[in-house]
């Protein structure tokens, strides 16, 4: 995350999963069928890389 503040107002970005690993490059989320799904245990990010940014304003 990165904020430049200036006197009145800051501009922000955020950046998330900079490497873009997602879980489903691994292995399969469910196991079994459609109507009787077996989830398995998640241990990375479910979406790719993620930016986001904003202006703040002082009033």
């Amino acid at each position: 995350m990165a904020e430049k503040m200036w006197e009145r107002f800051s501009v922000y970005m955020n950046f998330e999963n900079f490497l873009n690993a997602r879980h489903a490059r691994f292995d399969t989320i469910y196991t079994g069928t459609v109507t009787n799904p077996v989830f398995r245990d998640i241990y990375a990010p479910l979406d790719g890389f993620i930016v986001n940014g904003g202006i703040k304003h002082r009033l």
